[in-house]
C-alpha cells in the first residue's frame, strides 16, 4: 500500500473514531443535564459549569496524562476497553462489515433482538418486568471486561441485600456510596500510576 494512501486511511480512522468519541461525550453531558433537571438544578448554570470545566479539565488532564503514561510502553500496559470499542467502530465504518468475523455479526443481531425484546416484554407483561434483565446492563456486560461485569453483579447483590434490610437507607446512600467507590478507585489508580512515574524519574 502506498505511503500516502496508508496515511490517508489512518486519518480517516482517527476522524471516525474521534467523531464517535465526541458523540459519546455529548451523550454523557446530556445525561448530566437530565440528571440535574430531575434533581431541580438550573440548566443554564449547569451548562456554564460544564463549559468552564472544559478549560480547567484540559489544564489538569494533559499534565496528569503525561505523568501517568510517559512512554508508549506504559500506554500499552493499560487495558482501555472503551478505546478498543471506539477503534472497532472506526474500523467498521472505514472498512465495512466484511472486516467483522461471522460470530461478531451474529452477536450484533442477537444483541439487537434482545435489546428490543426485553423492553417490549416488560410493557406486555408488567408483572414479569421486575424479573427481566436490563437490556442496557446486558449490553454493557458484552463490551466490558469480565472484572467490571463481575463488580456490577456483586454491587447489585449487595444493594439488593441492603434494600431488604433497610429500604430507606438503601435509597438514600446506595448510589452515593457506589459512585464514591467508582470515583475513588479511578483516582487511586491514577495517583499510583503518577507516583510510579515520579519515582522512576527521580531514580534516574
Amino acid at each position: 500500500m502506498p505511503v500516502a494512501e496508508s496515511v490517508k486511511r489512518g486519518q480517516v480512522h482517527r476522524h471516525r473514531g474521534g467523531d464517535a468519541a465526541a458523540g459519546g461525550a455529548a451523550a454523557d453531558l446530556l445525561t448530566d443535564l437530565k440528571s440535574g433537571y430531575i434533581l431541580g438544578a438550573n440548566p443554564r448554570k449547569q451548562f456554564i459549569a460544564q463549559f468552564v470545566g472544559i478549560f480547567f479539565g484540559t489544564l489538569a488532564i494533559v499534565p496528569a496524562w503525561y505523568a501517568m503514561v510517559p512512554t508508549k510502553k506504559a500506554l500499552e500496559a493499560f487495558n482501555p476497553p472503551a478505546t478498543y470499542m471506539w477503534k472497532a467502530v472506526a474500523d467498521l465504518l472505514t472498512q465495512g462489515i466484511r472486516m467483522l468475523p461471522s460470530t461478531a455479526i451474529w452477536a450484533i443481531v442477537i444483541g439487537a433482538l434482545l435489546g428490543v425484546a426485553l423492553p417490549v416484554a416488560g410493557k406486555l407483561f408488567p408483572k414479569a418486568q421486575p424479573y427481566l434483565p436490563s437490556a442496557m446492563g446486558l449490553g454493557l456486560s458484552w463490551v466490558m471486561v469480565f472484572e467490571n461485569s463481575l463488580s456490577f453483579a456483586i454491587g447489585a447483590v449487595l444493594v439488593a441485600v441492603w434494600t431488604r434490610l433497610s429500604k430507606k437507607g438503601s435509597e438514600l446512600y446506595a448510589i452515593p456510596v457506589a459512585s464514591g467507590m467508582i470515583a475513588g478507585e479511578s483516582l487511586v489508580a491514577a495517583l499510583i500510576a503518577i507516583a510510579c512515574t515520579v519515582v522512576r524519574l527521580l531514580a534516574r
